[in-house]
């Protein structure tokens, strides 16, 4: 039997007949158990975290912008990264995220003929020190999708090596407390269809889908016996993704369009809107915005559809970072899109991660391409956090956008300061002096004369703080990544004087007659590398070093 799963992970599949259950594949028994292990094996887990680009990273602003006003501006930050499992000498691709409370939960496969898959539970109640508490690996099971629902349980669906003639797909649950599997794993296999693509919790119930021929079925979780209960079904053909809000159901089908059902005791469609084409044996995702959907279109980018109207309301196209350019077009696709607040993020593979921000009539406002490495396959945004998947693994970004209101400081007017919409390099010249507020995504600063900012200052590659000038901040500092580290100078009769926190990915230079000084009892500094306070060179004011490097 050979398993194709092309493309990126949580690859729609293929053939899937009915969903109803053989129950002599559902399974507790030790020899199937034994293929969903539990590591144990600490270094494992310590070492799947990993800091190593940890800061800032650059956003492209794209030439053909979208009527970009000047809160086009905003920044990315990468917390960690956490590196997909290895098993049997293959690297496992992150397929699926699913956040809730202080834990992420993530879903593997391994594309190709081998069923490979993998869950990881990742504590990330500290976002700047996230850790991976549970690895399950399993040599006999992909894992396409996964949900966490109100009890702790994981619900998680993909295509498994048992089960008779087209019919591989799987469903099964396990129990978690504090981050830790704790109990067996509960497995429905041989369920109707090649794979499963995708689940969800809908009020209550757990939606399966499949993918070409399929169905969305409607199942509770098992009573005394250790099988799904199937409530509903209804049968569509190319099944890709489904999401909720409140009682409304949306489904994407490749044939059908995007559907709108509601569900009793079985499911009842209310609306549906042709959209564009998609291609064939491809992951596509959707999420609802508002009362719109947003539905990821390959290389057609994402539209944006709304059911009352039965229309679709735009598209957004697909935007390509311009060091992007030698990528293949195949990998130049909109593969996922996820939904928060006004921001929209798309992951289009090779292309990157494409963020938008919209304002009340759907007109973007902001955009830019994050500058991360590796491919955008899928992606989640949780708050300011978003976990992106990529072929090697999960990231753990965080998104900086300006704040409505900047209240005035101790020591600054911020609300007299303009918003900064300036270029990515910025000079101040001798004798000059600029106030500013808001974000500013920069790659380069230099501070001749006076500098006076209220906000987030995220700086990408150098900062340099020339003799006899001044930097005046209240907000965060934030200097190069933990890849690309970069030196923050404070040379002689300079001074930066901040209330707030500094993170620099590099060392600290001092310069005799430098001053860097610390305001109100709450500021703190994170320094990556050395500290070097020459001669007659200061530090003063109440702060908290935050990596011991101020002795």
């Amino acid at each position: 039997m050979n398993k194709k799963l092309l493309g990126i992970s949580l690859i729609s599949a293929l053939f899937f007949i009915s969903c109803q259950k053989d129950n002599e594949t559902s399974s507790k028994n030790p020899e199937q158990q034994s293929h969903f292990i539990v590591s144990n094996d600490a270094s494992e887990l310590k070492g799947a975290i990993s800091f190593k680009e940890t800061g800032v990273i650059g956003i492209a602003r794209i030439n053909t912008t979208r009527n970009s006003e000047s809160e086009w501006i905003f920044g990315i930050e990468q917390i960690a990264s956490l590196e997909s499992p290895i098993l049997n000498g293959e690297a496992l691709r992150a397929t699926h995220v699913d956040v809730k409370g202080n834990y992420a939960y993530v879903s593997y496969n391994k594309e190709g003929s081998n069923y490979l898959g993998a869950i990881d539970i990742v504590d990330v109640s500290d976002k700047y020190n996230p850790v991976l508490v549970s690895r399950m690996k399993s040599d006999i099971a992909d894992i396409n999708s996964l949900y966490i629902d109100n009890n702790d349980n994981i619900i998680f669906t993909g295509a498994s090596i048992n089960g008779e003639g087209p019919n591989h797909t799987l469903l099964g649950y396990v129990s978690t407390q504090n981050g830790n599997f704790s109990s067996d794993f509960n497995l429905d296999y041989g369920l109707a269809g090649h794979t499963g693509v995708h689940v969800l919790d809908f009020e209550g119930r757990t939606i399966l889908i499949s993918g070409n021929s399929g169905i969305v079925g409607s199942f509770t979780l098992p009573g005394t016996n250790s099988v799904f209960d199937p409530q509903a079904e209804i049968n569509l053909g190319d099944l890709r993704s489904a999401a909720c809000n409140n009682d409304k159901l949306a489904v994407l089908s490749g044939e059908e369009g995007l559907l709108d059902f509601s569900l009793n005791n079985e499911f009842i469609e209310n609306n549906s809107i042709e959209t564009s084409a998609l291609t064939p044996e491809s992951k596509r995702t959707i999420a609802w915005y508002g009362k719109n959907i947003l539905v990821s279109e390959g290389t057609d980018g994402a539209g944006i559809y709304n059911f009352e109207s039965s229309t679709k309301a735009m598209s957004l196209p697909l935007r390509v970072h311009p060091d992007a350019s030698s990528v293949s077009a195949e990998n130049k696709v909109t593969n996922a899109v996820s939904t928060d607040g006004n921001f929209i993020y798309m992951a289009n593979g090779g292309a990157g991660l494409d963020i938008l921000k919209l304002n009340n009539e759907l007109v973007p406002v902001a955009e830019g391409i994050a500058e991360i490495d590796g491919s955008a396959n899928f992606v989640q945004a949780k708050g300011e956090y978003i976990y992106l998947a990529s072929g090697s693994g999960l990231k753990i970004l965080k998104i900086i956008a300006p704040e409505t209101d900047i209240e005035t400081g101790d020591f600054l007017p911020c609300s007299e300061f303009d918003r900064y919409t300036g270029d990515k390099n910025l000079n101040i010249s001798s004798n000059s002096e600029a106030s500013y507020s808001g974000v500013m995504n920069l790659k380069h600063l230099n501070v001749n004369g006076t500098l006076n900012f209220c906000g987030d200052m995220l700086i990408e590659k150098s900062a340099n703080l020339s003799s006899a000038s001044t930097l005046n901040m209240l907000g965060s500092f934030k200097l190069g990544n933990a890849k690309s580290s970069e030196n923050l100078v404070i040379n002689s009769n300079s001074r930066l004087k901040i209330e707030g926190l500094i993170e620099i990915h590099g060392d600290l230079n001092i310069a005799s007659d430098g001053v860097l000084e610390f305001v109100g009892e709450n500021s703190k500094i994170y320094v990556s590398g050395r500290v070097k306070i020459n001669s007659g060179g200061k530090v003063i004011g109440d702060f908290e070093d935050l990596n011991n490097k101020f002795d």
